[in-house]
């Protein structure tokens, strides 16, 4: 491995062991955005709870840094569903993997219920990156759909920090600490990989079509 490279890489994990709490809230808010990881966040806080299974002011502040980072997350396909409407929220939906059709049942339910139904919506497997979505197609308020959001992330992170906690070994068997930082290694060139992929797909339909 060149020089450079390495002393990059070590630098890199230096951070990550130092700031750990900055890498569980960059991981969980970019997969709440719609970008694509390695491997679900879920097993990556579940791993964290079965490391501070015996200081419950750490599981506290890991579930803290997970809801808010959900939060910050969420807030851009929603605001790109709000400010542009129902023809970028179909975009975007298939854009992150979400059959635009959900989007359409849904919007009319959201926008009758506002908090609760978002606040549900978040909790239910499958339906919470949608839930940002029909949420900003509905017009729900800003400030209601973040606390909804917020809400629902405390019960949400809370079980999975369970998970690990009860389940730690298991867990310990399917991420360790290296995961961390491979995905911190392996994150820019997945998304660049993503998006190149997107870009040359749409490509390939505009040469079709003419």
């Amino acid at each position: 491995m060149p020089l450079l490279v390495r002393d990059a890489a070590r630098w890199l994990f230096a951070i990550v062991a130092t700031h750990q709490y900055v890498v569980l809230f960059a991981v969980v808010a970019i997969e709440e955005a719609g970008l694509p990881l390695p491997a679900p966040s879920d097993v990556v806080i579940a791993f964290y709870g079965f490391r501070a299974r015996d200081e419950p002011l750490t599981l506290a502040l890991v579930v803290l840094v997970c809801a808010l980072a959900s939060t910050l997350g969420t807030l851009l396909p929603f605001a790109l569903a709000r400010r542009y409407g129902e023809t970028v929220a179909r975009r975007f939906a298939r854009w992150i993997d979400v059959d635009p059709r959900q989007v359409d049942v849904w919007t009319a339910r959201v926008a009758r219920n506002g908090f609760r139904a978002v606040f549900v919506g978040r909790l239910i497997p499958g339906a919470r990156v949608a839930m940002s979505i029909v949420a900003g197609t509905a017009n729900v308020r800003p400030a209601v759909f973040s606390s909804a959001v917020f809400c629902a992330a405390l019960i949400y992170w809370s079980v999975w920090t369970g998970i690990g906690v009860v389940f730690g070994p298991a867990v310990r068997r399917v991420i360790g600490p290296a995961y961390i930082q491979w995905v911190l290694l392996t994150l820019p060139l997945v998304v660049v990989s993503y998006l190149l992929y997107r870009h040359f797909a749409a490509q390939r339909r505009r040469m079709g079509a003419t």
